[in-house]
């Protein structure tokens, strides 16, 4: 195993808020017990939190008085809001766990009258981070702070501990010392990075989940390269990624692919993906980073096919109608021989793409430092995500020490150590990618990674024409390879 997977631990950000000294001096109260909200109350309790819960929803409600681990003398329900807010003593501190949008303004708006100078709201669902910029601006007139989180893991995060990331300044101590508490931990180190700036904790959410989406997309065309290129049946695929679980490529997607894998229906006894139809929803957070990348002008390009391709997967009657004419190609019959190199180099180019598609997404914490004057920490972004969220595995790890090594290290592929694994996995797998191409098999997504990269090295690009085209057809000008000099040519 190379160096670079070996844990190394990271110093912790030391604590310089001053508002209130203890999470116990202030009154916790919980807006929100779906799923989610649930497991964090969960979460709470356990570590000797008293927590006041409310949800307009009554089935909600109920799952809570039907969970005997909310019996506890710690843990309050209430079915009205008035009720909620009278049982807490300010300085109050307001945990929101609901669907974001309207529903966040909704419950604010109801809110505000009802509380005090001096008490904190912390939205932790998802967020637009312009949204939680302007709620922190309006409920500041009503001396309310107004804070956003991002908080990743899911239900078994929220209930065992998240990663966290923290955005707004300043933070009561209260907070701070609740959310390290809660949080996942990487050895002794709390998985909770505070970003300075109003709504740069769900900006930072926001891109993790546009790199989940870029990594299961990845992980998604590697199975099904195993499966339709390479043949292996499910248990043979379930190895493979079990055995990639122990080396370069460990991770919890990995680890919950190969989960996957080895399921069956329990109706039917069939693999569990011969009965899940073939179409992804998501629910927005990944298309905000894909359409964040294109306003802050950077090129995160797995990012936006990975949304691409769950739309793609959505045009049901349009690929019904074209597999009549064109069918889509019989599983291949692959040689041992074959086998024996294709496994290899598809972990190599599977390894080679999840690490440029972090790179796209940590350029993107550049170009929004720059735009929002935010002073983003990569290096304590990736620190953070090295456990109890989604994308929590070896390579976080990894880029946190690319960054404490080169602190100003402009792309993460210049990284001495990132970058030759990048370069030696596209060149081992270039072949096992002809031939999925040749084979009439779609994996845009390891295709679009590897291009990426041979662009970023490609000198001089296609786009010479396509500046020449624009100023032939629109006089918008271009520069002068020979003296970087903007002119405009008469091309007639």
């Amino acid at each position: 195993m190379c160096a670079w997977l070996c844990a190394v631990k990271s110093r912790e950000r030391p604590n310089t808020l001053n508002f209130v000294d203890h999470w116990e001096t202030m009154d916790i109260g919980l807006i929100g017990l779906a799923t989610m909200g649930r497991n964090l109350a969960l979460n709470m309790l356990e570590r000797g939190v008293s927590v006041a819960g409310f949800d307009i929803d009554p089935d909600c409600r109920h799952r809570c008085t039907r969970d005997s681990r909310f019996a506890s003398a710690a843990f309050s329900l209430h079915e009205s809001l008035d009720a909620f807010i009278a049982t807490l003593n300010p300085p109050r501190l307001l945990i929101l766990l609901i669907k974001a949008g309207q529903p966040v303004d909704q419950i604010l708006s109801q809110l505000i009258p009802k509380l005090n100078p001096g008490d904190v709201i912390l939205d932790g669902g998802n967020s637009h981070f312009t949204d939680t910029i302007r709620r922190a601006r309006e409920l500041s007139h009503h001396g309310i702070r107004f804070l956003g989180a991002g908080i990743s893991g899911g239900a078994q995060g929220a209930r065992h501990g998240p990663a966290i990331m923290l955005g707004g300044h300043p933070v009561p101590h209260a907070l701070e010392h609740l959310l390290q508490t809660i949080s996942a931990r990487f050895d002794t180190h709390p998985c909770l990075v505070h970003l300075d700036g109003d709504g740069a904790g769900h900006f930072v959410k926001m891109i993790h989940n546009g790199i989940e989406y870029a990594d299961m997309q990845l992980l998604a065309e590697s199975q099904f390269l195993l499966q339709h290129l390479i043949g292996l049946d499910y248990p043979g695929q379930a190895a493979v990624f079990n055995l990639w679980n122990q080396g370069a490529l460990s991770s919890y997607l990995t680890a919950t692919t190969a989960r996957i894998l080895d399921k069956t229906d329990p109706e039917t006894g069939l693999p569990a993906l011969e009965i899940i139809h073939d179409e992804a929803d998501h629910k927005g957070t990944g298309q905000w980073a894909a359409q964040i990348a294109l306003e802050l002008g950077v090129s995160a390009p797995n990012i936006m096919q990975a949304v691409d391709a769950r739309l793609l997967s959505k045009m049901q009657p349009e690929r019904h109608l074209l597999r009549q004419p064109w069918r889509s190609p019989i599983l291949a019959n692959t040689t041992a021989e074959e086998k024996e190199w294709m496994i290899p180099a598809l972990a190599g180019v599977l390894l080679a793409a999840r690490i440029t598609a972090f790179a796209q997404g940590f350029k993107i914490f550049d170009a929004a430092s720059q735009r929002f004057n935010w002073h983003l920490d990569k290096g304590a972004i990736a620190a953070c995500w090295r456990r109890g969220c989604i994308l929590q595995g070896i390579l976080p790890e990894r880029i946190r020490q690319a960054y404490a090594t080169e602190p100003d290290l402009v792309h993460l592929l210049l990284d001495p150590v990132l970058g030759q694994h990048v370069a030696q996995g596209f060149d081992r797998g270039r072949n096992l990618l002809a031939f999925a191409l040749n084979r009439k098999l779609p994996v845009a997504g390891l295709i679009t990674a590897l291009s990426f990269f041979d662009a970023l090295r490609q000198h001089p690009l296609w786009t010479r024409i396509i500046a020449a085209q624009r100023d032939c057809f629109g006089a918008h000008g271009f520069v002068r390879s020979d003296r970087n000099q903007r002119v405009s040519w008469d091309w007639s």
